[in-house]
């Protein structure tokens, strides 16, 4: 006699395996859109009176406000030498929310510039003063012709 297994006992066993799977792909799904960063993109420069005047777009996601926030920025020019030291205060940035920041970041015309290195964070606080390592969850982007890097 030959034995075939019931087709209920394969089927019992397929939702098993369906229902393993739908529970992974919404875990991976949750864990990825738990992930923290800080996004900062240079969106736009112009000339302007005072130099060259640049548009920061800050995406905040790493599930605080932060009451105190710093750029140290170094502007280069297009032979790669360094133009400028600028440090940004670009506080408050309220958790979950994108914010704009006009800076004039040299006093000489856009096309000058090569790129912006974030060099450093020296200040990210939240709101309840704890200290944050900003710079590990930064993300840089450009919308423009002179580069931002990290």
């Amino acid at each position: 006699m030959t034995y075939y297994p019931s087709t209920g006992s394969n089927l019992r066993w397929l939702w098993v395996i369906v229902a393993a799977g739908l529970c992974l792909a919404l875990w991976a799904g949750a864990a990825a859109a738990q992930e923290k960063s800080l996004a900062i993109e240079l969106n736009k420069t112009e000339d302007s009176g005072e130099g060259c005047l640049a548009s920061f777009v800050v995406q905040n996601k790493l599930g605080h406000t932060l009451d105190r926030f710093s750029l140290d920025l170094f502007v280069f020019d297009k032979e790669g030498i360094i133009a400028r030291q600028v440090l940004l205060d670009m506080a408050p940035l309220r958790d979950a929310k994108t914010t704009v920041a006009n800076f004039s970041l040299i006093q000489v015309s856009c096309e000058d510039i090569g790129k912006v290195l974030v060099n450093n964070i020296p200040s990210c606080r939240s709101e309840d003063g704890g200290l944050l390592d900003c710079l590990t969850d930064l993300k840089v982007s450009s919308r423009n012709r002179i580069e931002l890097t990290k």
